[in-house]
């Protein structure tokens, strides 16, 4: 009996995908064809070696932006049992946008369970929600995982954002401090620029 991964590659051509290994579909097929990206989302909650998981995980990266189901790509990350599985769905969500994904999104980077997770989806609501909804969940995300949401406030922050961020920076140390005084310096070269602009 052909062993998980000779199955798995043997099912890829059959549907049309011949590839000698699972790293190499990103070669082979970048940007992935819509088809090919819908038979790994079906495979791997099938494939019970945690590796290859995310190997083929990883190979939906080839994704073009926007194409991806985010209902088969949320379950997964649910599903997930362990932090390097879910740190790989987090990147593809992060680089990819996957489609109706946003409800979703909000309640995984408020939820503690996502981990170290946390940073990728909070990145991943700076690129993909409205302007009017992102801001608020991540200042909410920042109160109670401020790494997590530091980088992408100072992406997208405003003067609102910069009081919340200023107001943290006295009693940060490390990293956080670092990043907090990045994010500061970030925003505020942004609404220096706007007001230049405005004049």
């Amino acid at each position: 009996m052909l062993d998980p991964h000779a199955q798995f590659l043997a099912a890829l051509a059959e549907a049309g995908f011949p590839v000698s290994s699972v790293a190499a579909i990103r070669d082979q097929y970048d940007p992935l064809p819509s088809g090919l990206a819908e038979l790994l989302l079906e495979w791997i909650p099938r494939l019970e070696d945690r590796r290859l998981q995310e190997s083929v995980v990883w190979a939906l990266l080839a994704a073009r932006k926007g194409t991806l189901d985010g209902a088969k790509l949320s379950e997964l990350f649910d599903s997930a049992t362990n932090d390097d599985l879910k740190r790989a769905i987090a990147s593809v969500i992060h680089q990819t946008r996957p489609r109706n994904i946003d409800e979703w999104l909000i309640a995984a980077v408020r939820d503690r369970r996502s981990g170290a997770s946390r940073n990728l989806l909070a990145a991943a609501v700076a690129k993909m929600l409205s302007p009017e909804r992102l801001v608020s969940v991540l200042i909410e995300v920042f109160h109670d995982a401020p790494l997590a949401a530091v980088h992408p406030l100072g992406k997208v922050g405003d003067s609102a954002v910069l009081d919340v961020l200023a107001a943290a920076l006295p009693t940060a140390t490390g990293l956080l401090r670092r990043e907090l005084r990045q994010a500061i310096a970030r925003i505020e070269r942004r609404l220096a620029k706007a007001r230049q602009k405005g004049r």
